[in-house]
């Protein structure tokens, strides 16, 4: 009898301890922008299920990672590792978490970060680098599991280890100015990626260092903010909003990048790496309501909603509009016209990443907008694993279930 009590309480602890504290469906307004009437819970598990289901594997009995079927269906890059923390963190699922992360911490470089790419489940330090939009979203995605299973402390851990690491050797100063590096052997002044710029979590960041006394980490990450949007304004049309995919620290035509253009097209078009940034960019304004965040996505959205025809400004500047959310397409010069790539499929297709990405935007503009855009957004369908993978971060955002963490930590 003894035996049977004590263990029941065993199972009663172990509960209590990762037991979640905003299990999902949990969502809620955010202090900024315009709420959707289109996604709820319904459609955020929808999108789940199809990510998990179709990207999500296994190695071995510990560790889960999501696959890439864009390039090699035996391909995982720590892109898909970082989005899928994030998924799992605010999702509240923390076996699947913690295993996703056991992937992560077992292909550690020497600076403390998963090397950008792996195929199957090979592990250790293949000394391939790092990506920055990974590792940002991971961070972000420890902060939140923190707050989820506050009972379990390695979260913080590995969080303070990372945050720690990234201020050493993710960012650059350029003329005072400090850049985000695309990797952490890749970049510099001349080479950057503005759609890996995550200021809502640099702000996020500033407030968990206040809260452990470390004034000059809070200085650093919220200069970094304040910095993110000097160098963004610069590159980004002053009429269409979008940006180059890579650029420098002036916001004209990077050097020394090897003009990487995974996201197809080229480095000074609005592609498929590029698309991401209105996300980036809402999650910022949802949180922290920033005024130059809200100018940004109100240029995007009257980009989009303006006819596709030429636009001339009274300084003789010539722009385009995307005639609709309905007409948005997959590529685009900054001006915004149409960007068709040659032998690729860029500019050509109506797709998840570019349509909600823009939805999202819409969230700083009007609820006409944000209902127009958001339900077409609702009609599509993700295909592969990069649309899928966003559709499930986009639609969590959209829902009010892409919370601020450092709001809700004890």
């Amino acid at each position: 009898m003894q035996k049977t009590t004590f263990f029941f309480l065993a199972l009663a602890i172990s509960a209590a301890v990762s037991a979640q504290r905003f299990p999902f469906p949990h969502s809620e307004t955010y202090p900024h922008g315009y709420t959707t009437r289109t996604f709820y819970h319904k459609s955020v598990m929808a999108a789940y299920q199809t990510w998990y289901g179709n990207f999500v594997q296994p190695c071995g009995n510990n560790e889960l990672r999501v696959v890439n079927n864009s390039r090699n269906n035996d391909l995982t890059v720590s892109e898909g590792i970082g989005y899928g923390l994030a998924i799992f963190a605010y999702m509240g699922y923390k076996e699947n978490f913690d295993k996703m992360l056991n992937y992560y911490k077992a292909r550690l470089n020497e600076r403390g970060f998963m090397n950008w790419e792996y195929f199957g489940c090979e592990t250790g330090n293949n000394k391939k680098n790092a990506a920055a939009d990974a590792d940002l979203d991971v961070a972000i995605a420890l902060m939140v599991a923190m707050v989820q299973w506050a009972d379990d402390k390695h979260y913080k851990k590995e969080l303070d280890a990372l945050l720690t690491a990234f201020e050493k050797h993710y960012f650059v100063n350029c003329d005072g100015l400090w850049v985000l590096k695309p990797g952490d052997d890749f970049g510099s002044c001349t080479c950057t990626n503005p759609s890996y710029y995550s200021p809502a979590y640099y702000r996020a960041f500033a407030r968990y260092a206040e809260k452990q006394g470390k004034k000059k980490s809070a200085q650093f990450w919220d200069k970094v903010a304040a910095d993110t949007y000097t160098v963004l304004l610069k590159n980004a049309h002053p009429h269409t909003g979008l940006i180059f995919a890579w650029t420098n620290a002036e916001g004209g035509d990077p050097t020394e990048c090897g003009y990487q253009v995974a996201g197809s097209g080229t480095y000074n078009s609005f592609q498929y790496d590029a698309c991401r940034m209105p996300w980036r960019i809402a999650t910022d304004y949802l949180w922290w309501g920033d005024a130059q965040a809200k100018e940004l996505l109100q240029r995007l959205t009257r980009f989009v909603n303006t006819p596709v025809w030429q636009q001339k400004e009274d300084d003789g500047s010539v722009w385009f509009g995307a005639g609709g959310i309905h007409n948005v397409i997959d590529g685009y010069y900054t001006n915004g016209l149409r960007k068709i790539d040659e032998g690729g499929t860029g500019g050509r297709n109506h797709t998840v990443p570019f349509v909600g990405g823009f939805a999202l935007a819409a969230m700083a503009s009007s609820q006409e907008d944000t209902d127009e855009f958001m339900q077409e957004y609702a009609s599509m369908t993700a295909k592969g694993y990069y649309a899928s993978s966003l559709d499930v971060l986009y639609k969590l955002l959209a829902a009010g279930s892409f919370w601020n963490p450092i709001e809700k930590m004890k």
